[in-house]
């Protein structure tokens, strides 16, 4: 008999079986843990992944304007809506505005730890729209049953049952622009949206003066930037950027900073080097202000004395148009005080001088009608499909050719000829535009054609494309929205 009790004191056979019904309570309970914070965890990403997206919605459309919240508010009730899984709500509900709350910022706490501050807190959402910088978005409390019964534990049935939520805080630092022309132009068409007119294909072709303000601020009337740090910024400064289309800092929307005046010769020279101007001022072996590829302008060479000239460093506007014929002005220009054109100009005339022979006759509307003075093409694509195919050296009945022979490395960008300039309200910030001015708001950006060299006091261009996705694609890449999470 205790050979026997002694033999099954030490028979272990079955004793895992024994400790597996001890710990399988705990096994199935850390397995429903488990599986409980996977599902809330990625219920809470859902979540969090919404709230980020409405606050970039809502972020990219502060852009210091009036109407700023108003946009912001639409851009979340009507861009955003995100689907979430493992909550009460049901399989896969979807999040919209109705399920969040938001918050408008003018500033955050300097630290991320930090709560909002009042201070931070946009109360007067009408009256300082403006301020807006940031929105801070939070999703409602979302119910989330657990499958792990905390009840056994605790008593309650209540402790089954949790909120998960989210919170996002995103800003708008401003639309950037890098390597611009360091311009300013009053906003050419007030009342309308810059995005509609962008879109908008009457505008394309239409000639704007850009006239430089003085003590009345207009559509079209133009002036300079500065940099933010303006000390040793003076006139010949100003003129080399011009020139280079090489500003010394990248330009915020939020921020811009002003210097008016007038348009002195060299600045006038700036933009002239495009035309394979130099004169004086710039130097015609300079490679970083070259001549764009097409420079046709309507001019002859200087006499020399009672000879012809020869020099094409030295070329003076043409008086006969039946043989110097450029990219003329509108016709008439009827808005805004004279600053911007009907679109209308003297195509035929462009032809019959310059191409006589119909090289131009491939070049029709997109339904293959030709182009009039009527209804005449847009000198930006008219002056591109000269350089697309091969037509710069075509001569003139007066001998002129579009090819820059004046300086030693002419540029091979088509948009040489383009300069750039912010558009700032210029009725908001009247007052300010008088010498240097302090911080503006841009409301956007715009690329303009010049079409003639600057002979006068005025910069005759060609509307060509504002800022955005949108237009013709001179400006896609061009300005960015400095958009971002920040919380």
């Amino acid at each position: 008999m205790l050979r026997i009790i002694r033999a099954f004191w030490h028979d272990q056979r079955g004793i895992a079986l024994i400790l597996v019904s001890v710990m399988l309570p705990a096994i199935i309970g850390f397995a429903l843990l488990t599986i409980d914070m996977s599902r809330a965890n990625n219920l809470h990403n859902d979540l969090q992944k919404g709230a980020d997206a409405f606050a970039v919605a809502g972020a990219a459309e502060l852009d210091g304007n009036p109407d700023a919240i108003i946009r912001s508010d639409r851009a979340i009730a009507n861009l955003v809506d995100n689907t979430y899984k493992f909550s009460n709500a049901g399989p896969m509900p979807t999040l919209t505005n109705a399920g969040i709350t938001r918050r408008y910022l003018r500033s955050l706490p300097p630290n991320d730890t930090d709560a909002i501050r009042v201070q931070d807190v946009i109360t007067d959402e009408v009256g300082d729209a403006g301020e807006a910088e940031f929105v801070e978005v939070t999703v409602n409390p979302t119910g989330f049953s657990a499958i792990f019964p905390a009840s056994f534990l605790t008593g309650s049935t209540a402790d089954n049952n949790f909120n998960v939520g989210a919170t996002s805080v995103a800003g708008f630092a401003g639309v950037v622009v890098c390597d611009m022309t360091p311009l300013f132009i009053c906003n050419p068409f007030p009342g309308q949206n810059l995005q509609d007119v962008a879109n908008n294909q009457n505008f394309y072709r239409k000639g704007i003066k850009l006239v430089m303000g003085s003590t009345s601020w207009g559509p079209g009337n133009m002036g300079f930037l500065r940099p933010a740090v303006s000390h040793g910024y003076g006139e010949g400064d100003l003129a080399d950027d011009i020139a280079h289309v090489d500003f010394p800092e990248c330009v915020n929307s939020r921020g811009i900073y002003t210097q008016t005046g007038n348009l002195a010769e060299k600045a006038k020279a700036a933009f002239n080097t495009r035309f394979d101007m130099y004169g004086p001022h710039f130097s015609k072996t300079d490679a970083s202000v070259p001549p764009a590829p097409n420079i046709r302008k309507g001019f002859d060479f200087a006499p020399k004395g009672n000879k012809p000239g020869t020099d094409p460093c030295d070329k003076i506007p043409g008086t006969d148009l039946t043989k110097f014929h450029g990219l003329t002005q509108d016709t008439a220009y009827p808005l805004f005080g004279g600053r911007i054109g009907n679109g209308l100009w003297d195509y035929e005339g462009y032809v019959a001088t310059n191409y006589p022979n119909g090289e131009l006759d491939g070049f029709n509307h997109e339904d293959g009608s030709d182009y009039t003075n009527a209804s005449p093409p847009s000198r930006y694509d008219l002056y591109k499909y000269e350089i697309d195919n091969d037509l710069v050296d075509t001569l003139s009945t007066g001998n002129e050719t579009g090819e820059p022979l004046c300086h030693a490395s002419p540029s091979t960008d088509p948009d040489r000829r383009l300069i750039y300039a912010a558009i700032v309200d210029c009725d908001l910030f009247q007052s300010e535009l008088n010498g240097q001015s302090g911080s503006l708001t841009a409301m956007g950006f715009a690329s303009f054609f010049l079409t003639e060299p600057v002979t006068g006091e005025d910069v005759l261009a060609e509307i060509v494309d504002i800022d955005g996705n949108q237009g013709r694609g001179t400006m896609v890449g061009f300005a960015k929205d400095n958009v971002q999470l920040y919380r």
